[in-house]
């Protein structure tokens, strides 16, 4: 006869699945991604976005979408608008749709920077039961945490959980200013047009301000090998500045700007910071491309939903090489964007280009 404590493990078992599921999954590719597309929904014909949009702010969970034409949102609040998440590799099914509501915008160079709420999510990367069932999992590990710095509403966690089936790029932003220099990972970015990049941080962190202050950047794609170290460095965003020896790996200044770059960067991307606009808990910065290092060709750190990473894992005739493997994917029941080695050799430098 099963005991008390045994039948609790094999109800569990029975309703999540074999494992229970982690919210953060490191994962390998090469940029671009190739496994999702993402489609703006509306009343006219659907619009392929993959590549012009990001999370432009935690709370409220806010979308922006680049949009090179003169389109514009429905004037109707009673139209529908959403993002569909589709696989590429998969005859397009759809994994997942997020509702939006517009919500004002910004300019970028001629351009519309649409910025989008969020609403009602769908996610189909598992049958419904046991999805609701890790709903129920990741709320009740949160409520066992204490206050997080951006408070999201269950509705924002669910469309967020659906945001990160998209794979999404983490990165390690070099800047300094004055006497002042840190090194710290960010996924919140996305290019908006040919030459601008348009980032996310929590405005209350000294990160932040010190990005404002400096007016200048580099981003800097890392292997998948390294994403260790990528959380490791999650905690210099509370700081105002580091001390380089505490990082553990040797640096080389970026081509352009001379800031100090990680040796094992794939590509180094040097921006100067022209607007940042408050929008809740997160400030939007837009960036103009000064140059673009490509160093070494190899799988980037990209980071996804341990959801999306499932049905991926099963679904996906190539299988996940190059991924981090469970081991590294992380059991913070936070939401996967709140994102917080030894010396190498310098990789060969492939190419360098500069954009005046």
């Amino acid at each position: 006869m099963l005991s008390i404590s045994q039948a609790r493990k094999l109800a569990k078992r029975l309703i999540l699945g074999a494992v229970e599921i982690p919210q953060q999954c490191p994962v390998g590719m090469h940029e671009p991604q190739a496994e999702i597309a993402v489609w703006l929904h509306s009343s006219g014909t659907p619009r392929d976005v993959t590549f012009r949009h990001l999370m432009a702010c935690g709370a409220p969970f806010t979308i922006a979408v680049a949009i090179e034409d003169d389109w514009r949102p429905p004037a109707f609040a009673s139209s529908w608008l959403s993002l569909q998440f589709r696989s590429r590799q998969r005859d397009e099914r759809l994994l997942g749709e997020i509702a939006l509501k517009p919500s004002g915008h910004v300019d970028v160079d001629g351009r519309r920077l649409q910025l989008f709420q969020v609403g009602s999510s769908r996610n189909y990367c598992m049958p419904a039961l046991r999805l609701w069932a890790h709903y129920l999992l990741y709320a009740h590990q949160r409520s066992q945490m204490p206050p997080p710095d951006v408070p999201i509403t269950e509705q924002e966690t669910r469309a967020m959980i659906v945001f990160y089936s998209a794979p999404r790029p983490v990165v390690l932003v070099s800047v300094t200013h004055d006497t002042r220099v840190n090194i710290f990972p960010m996924n919140l970015l996305g290019a908006v047009g040919p030459e601008h990049f348009a980032f996310a941080l929590n405005s209350r962190t000294p990160v932040s301000a010190l990005v404002e202050r400096s007016g200048f950047v580099a981003l800097s794609s890392i292997p998948i090998e390294q994403a260790a170290v990528a959380f490791q460095l999650g905690k210099n965003h509370r700081r105002d500045s580091m001390n380089w020896k505490e990082v553990g790996f040797g640096t080389m200044p970026s081509s352009y700007l001379a800031l100090p770059v990680p040796d094992f960067a794939l590509r180094v991307r040097e921006m100067r910071v022209e607007a940042a606009h408050q929008l809740g808990s997160h400030t939007l910065f837009l960036a103009r491309t000064i140059a673009v290092e490509d160093r070494n060709d190899a799988p980037e750190f990209f980071m996804v939903h341990g959801i999306y990473q499932t049905w991926r894992a099963k679904n996906l005739r190539q299988g996940t090489e190059g991924d981090g493997d469970d081991k590294k994917c992380s059991a913070d029941p936070r939401p996967a964007n709140l994102l917080s080695s030894a010396s190498q050799s310098p990789p060969a430098v492939h190419t360098t280009s500069r954009i005046p």
